[in-house]
C-alpha cells in the first residue's frame, strides 16, 4: 500500500490513494478550516471499517445469519491528550446467537489487520447496541491487556 500526501494550504491537505481521495484539516480551534475529516476521525473510520469488513467477511464465510451490522466508535482521551480507550458500539441486524456475536467480535479482535496495529495501552472495547436504542448497553467483548472475551 502506498499514500500521497499532498498539502493545499496551512493544516489542509488532500491524500491520495489509488484512485481515491480524501481531504483532511484541522478544527477551526486548532488552526485549520474544518474543511475536511481530522487524522484521529480517519483513524477511527479505518478501525472501524476493517473491524466490520473483518466481521462480514467471516459471517458470510461461516453462513452465519446476519443480515447488516454498524459500529460507532468513539475515543477517551487521558488528561495529557492521549487516546487511552476506544468503545465500539456495535449493532447487529439478524438471527444471532449471543455465542456467535461473541465468536464474531473475537474473529475481529484476532484478525483485524489494521486493530492489531493498536499498542496494548489503549483499551478497546466492542458493546453490542440495540438497533431500536442508539445510546446501547449490552457488553459483548471487552480487549484489554490484548485479551478478548476473557
Amino acid at each position: 500500500m502506498k499514500i500521497y500526501l499532498e498539502r493545499v494550504k496551512r493544516f489542509l491537505h488532500v491524500a491520495h490513494a489509488q484512485n481515491r481521495t480524501v481531504t483532511v484539516d484541522q478544527s477551526v480551534e486548532r488552526g485549520g478550516e474544518d474543511l475536511g475529516f481530522r487524522p484521529t476521525e480517519l483513524w477511527l473510520i479505518g478501525l472501524s471499517s476493517c473491524s466490520v469488513m473483518t466481521l462480514l467477511r467471516y459471517a458470510e464465510q461461516h453462513a452465519l445469519p446476519l443480515t447488516d451490522v454498524s459500529v460507532t466508535a468513539e475515543d477517551t482521551v487521558d488528561q495529557n491528550g492521549d487516546i487511552s480507550a476506544i468503545d465500539f458500539r456495535v449493532t447487529f441486524t439478524g438471527e444471532l446467537t449471543t455465542k456467535q456475536k461473541v465468536t464474531l467480535l473475537q474473529h475481529v479482535k484476532n484478525n483485524c489487520k489494521v486493530l492489531r496495529t493498536v499498542g496494548p495501552h489503549i483499551t478497546i472495547s466492542y458493546n453490542e447496541s440495540d438497533p431500536t436504542d442508539a445510546p446501547m448497553a449490552v457488553s459483548s467483548c471487552t480487549l484489554e491487556g490484548g485479551n478478548c472475551c476473557t
